[in-house]
């Protein structure tokens, strides 16, 4: 087992996880009716492809990634296309749960191209935190050298337990997509982090360590705190090392991934199921049948809470995720989505009303308790008095947002919501400072994609008259001009590095803000593709001219 290290801050809040791990999991009614958001991961939303009226099977594509940042979506239960709106897609049911699955594909023989191509055609998002597409944070070894693939099973945050119940049943296949994962990544180590209140799970992941092959699998038994399964904090319990302030695990070669994610990258491969279902848990006292249930995506949040049981005299609100980073929903007519984990109706009694704000007594405990090691004091100061500088230099971006801090002030102050209005209020500054830049990269990719069209004319034009030509090759005028053949090849390389640093750029803000707009950044890649695609035909047409255009070899005399 590998050394824990330790990082700072951290709290002990009650666990609540009980009632729901006393259940074992089970498959949810199939719903009467979906309604898909089109919106369910980081970036762009997807773009329908079907019509109204349309039948669709469970697996069928019915919206299409926009963009490099983006997922497929894909009905979730079989039936007609009743509706389609800006931003959802609703299904009606037939009833009889007809399936449209992929090819079943042999990871450990299958080249990683096309295993990337699958993850993409199966919409796979990161089950655990923003919905960040699988397929693109698989390829960061083009990037980065990745050494180690940390499996998060920590699931810190009370009353969750969709992880904890998914590695109790799914232990082996869990591993398994680790193995898959690693591989298109380029982990050499996979290590495992969960808390020591998961007894069931770590017993069955013990079980299943020596099915796991090729790369050895480390499991290590961490004590249990929030928040733990932060990313950066988890990598430095595990590994002792640092992600940088702005930076990514991918920059001291790290990659992680929750047991949700890991498993459904191996559905998706192994038996051609794209992502249509998730593990969420039904939870909090305003219930009386809590556990964890496989959920159709799309499926009323109503409906589901009450087939548990949901009781609407003792029901204060139900939180979306946990009670320290979920979010109260104003309406129960919301559908489960591709981010959904945890549903908590909770009473009255159980999650109260948070206490009117008093003044800060300048105490401390935020410090003491901060993960990441900031100054939550300072920055609740700099938030309300909006001065963005100091808040910039003091790291607002790296707060994690996890609400340890409002959970220990004595004041009730709700730290949390003052950082996250900042961080709106400067993103919505940089928008504002970047619209200039915006529209010059739009003017650029209009001149970019006239150059390519013009390229595409002359080679129509250059194909035309080479078909007329009545003078053979060998004969042509020597002044008809010689090809900048070197300087077209410079050009060509430069366009394709250009491509590159744009799909890397976007990649990397994309996992950084994921609440970040990335229209500007789509649209600088889509300038450098129309770059590079018109260097390409240039440099075709100029090699195929050269190719015209050299004399015909001397025949050999001693052949006659």
């Amino acid at each position: 087992m590998p050394t824990a290290f330790d990082f700072p801050g951290g709290i002990y809040p009650p666990e609540r996880k009980r009632r729901s791990q006393q259940s074992a999991l089970l498959e949810a009614p199939l719903p009467r009716q979906v309604i898909l958001p089109l919106h369910q991961h980081s970036g762009q939303p997807s773009t329908p492809c079907v019509n109204e009226g349309d039948v669709v099977k469970v697996g069928s594509i019915i919206a299409r990634q926009e963009g490099m940042i983006s997922s497929h979506l894909h009905a979730s239960i079989s039936g007609v296309v009743a509706k389609i709106s800006a931003t959802q897609i609703t299904i009606d049911s037939d009833g009889r749960d007809d399936w449209q699955r992929l090819p079943a594909m042999n990871w450990q023989l299958s080249e990683p191209p096309a295993l990337l191509e699958r993850l993409n055609d199966s919409g796979i998002v990161g089950l655990g935190g923003a919905g960040f597409p699988t397929h693109i944070k698989a390829r960061v070894m083009e990037q980065h050298s990745i050494h180690t693939l940390v499996i998060n099973a920590a699931e810190c945050e009370p009353y969750i337990t969709a992880d904890d119940l998914t590695l109790r049943h799914y232990a082996g296949d869990v591993l398994e997509g680790a193995q898959l994962i690693a591989k298109l990544c380029g982990a050499r180590h996979i290590v495992i982090g969960i808390e020591d209140n998961k007894p069931e799970a770590i017993e069955a992941l013990r079980e299943a360590l020596p099915l796991s092959q090729p790369l050895i699998v480390q499991l290590n038994v961490i004590p249990t705190r929030y928040p733990s399964g932060g990313e950066r904090q988890l990598i430095r319990k595990l590994l002792n090392l640092n992600v940088p302030s702005g930076g990514l695990p991918a920059d001291v070669g790290v990659v992680c991934h929750n047991p949700g994610t890991l498993l459904a990258c191996l559905q998706a491969v192994r038996d051609g199921q794209p992502l249509i279902s998730r593990v969420v848990t039904l939870t909090g006292d305003a219930i009386t049948c809590p556990g964890n249930r496989w959920v159709r995506l799309g499926t009323s949040i109503q409906e589901l809470l009450e087939q548990v049981g949901l009781n609407r005299a003792q029901l204060s609100h139900v939180i979306q995720g946990g009670p320290m980073m979920g979010s109260p929903l104003l309406t129960l007519a919301t559908p489960v989505t591709k981010l959904t984990n945890c549903l908590i109706a909770a009473t009255f009694d159980e999650l109260p009303q948070a206490p009117a704000e008093l003044p800060c007594i300048r105490c401390g405990e935020c410090e003491s308790v901060c993960p990441v090691a900031l100054l939550p004091q300072q920055l609740h100061w700099y938030a309300r008095a909006k001065d963005d500088a100091r808040m910039e230099r003091y790291h607002l971006f790296d707060c994690i947002e996890c609400g340890a801090c409002s959970y220990v002030c004595p004041s009730h102050i709700p730290l949390v919501d003052d950082y996250r209005d900042a961080k709106n209020r400067l993103r919505h500054q940089r928008i504002e400072t970047l619209k200039a830049e915006h529209a010059k990269h739009r003017f650029e990719f209009r001149q970019a994609r006239i150059a390519r069209e013009e390229a595409e004319k002359q080679a129509r034009r250059e194909a035309r008259q080479s078909q007329n030509r009545r003078t053979p090759p060998a004969t042509a005028p020597a002044n008809s001009g010689e090809v900048d053949l070197r300087g077209l090849r410079i050009a060509h390389a430069a366009a394709k590095a250009s491509v590159k640093k744009a799909e890397k750029t976007l990649a990397r803000v994309a996992q950084e803000d994921p609440k970040q707009s990335l229209e500007d950044l789509e649209i600088q890649l889509a300038t450098a593709q129309e770059n590079f695609r018109a260097a390409d035909l240039q440099l075709a047409q100029a090699r195929k001219q050269q190719a015209a255009e050299a004399p015909a070899p001397a025949q050999n005399k001693e052949s006659l």
